[in-house]
C-alpha cells in the first residue's frame, strides 16, 4: 500500500507502470471534476478504483472504518490511497492500515500522522492524532481490542468535544495549506 495526494490522470499511468493494481478514493464518490477525471483514467487504463470516505477535521466514524477493513482485506494489491494533500485522511488511514491489517505496532503506525507529510497536528487536523491517542491508552491496559472498543465504547461526539485544536494552527490549515 502506498499513499499519495490527489493523482492527475498522468500520474495514475505512471502509478500503473509501477505495478499499482487499485486506487483508493479517501475523499468519496462526488461529481467533482478530480472525480470524474479519476473514473475516466482508471477504466482507460485498467486500474482497480476504490470509494471510501475518511474525515481530515473530524473523528473517524466506526462504521467507515469497518467499511475500509473490509476494503483493504479483499483488493487487489499493490495500492494506492490517495486524499487532496495526502497528509491527513491518507495519514490516518495509512495508520489504520499498518496497524490493522499488517500487523504494525500502533506506536510505529501513528508516525504516519506527522509533519513529514505536512500532518500538522495542533490544528483541526489533529483529531485524527487524539483518536489514535485515545486508543492508545485503552490498548495499554489490555481490556479491550480494537474493535469491540470501537464499536461499543468510542464515542465519537464525546472526542469532538474534548479535543481542543489551536487557533492559529487551524488557520493556517484552512487559510493557507486550504485542505478540505
Amino acid at each position: 500500500m502506498w499513499r499519495t495526494n490527489q493523482p492527475s490522470p498522468k500520474q495514475l499511468a505512471e502509478w500503473k507502470e509501477f505495478g499499482i493494481k487499485t486506487i483508493v478514493n479517501l475523499r468519496g464518490d462526488t461529481d467533482a471534476s478530480f472525480t470524474v477525471l479519476e473514473k475516466e483514467a482508471c477504466e482507460q487504463l485498467g486500474l482497480n478504483l476504490v470509494f471510501l470516505h475518511s474525515e481530515s477535521r473530524g473523528a473517524p466514524y466506526p462504521e467507515r472504518l469497518i467499511e475500509a477493513k473490509k476494503a483493504f482485506e479483499t483488493m487487489e494489491y499493490p495500492a494506492l490511497m490517495h486524499c487532496k494533500s495526502g497528509a491527513d485522511r491518507a495519514g490516518t488511514m495509512a495508520v489504520f492500515y499498518l496497524y490493522q491489517i499488517e500487523g504494525v505496532p500502533l506506536e510505529e503506525a501513528r508516525k504516519q500522522l506527522s509533519f513529514k507529510y505536512l500532518h500538522i497536528s495542533a490544528a483541526k487536523t489533529g483529531i485524527l492524532d487524539f483518536f489514535w491517542a485515545e486508543w492508545a491508552k485503552i490498548e495499554a491496559t489490555g481490556r479491550i481490542d480494537f474493535w469491540t472498543w470501537l464499536t461499543t465504547e468510542y464515542d465519537r461526539d464525546d472526542l469532538k468535544a474534548r479535543y481542543k485544536p489551536q487557533a492559529a494552527w487551524s488557520w493556517i490549515v484552512d487559510n493557507i495549506l486550504k485542505r478540505e
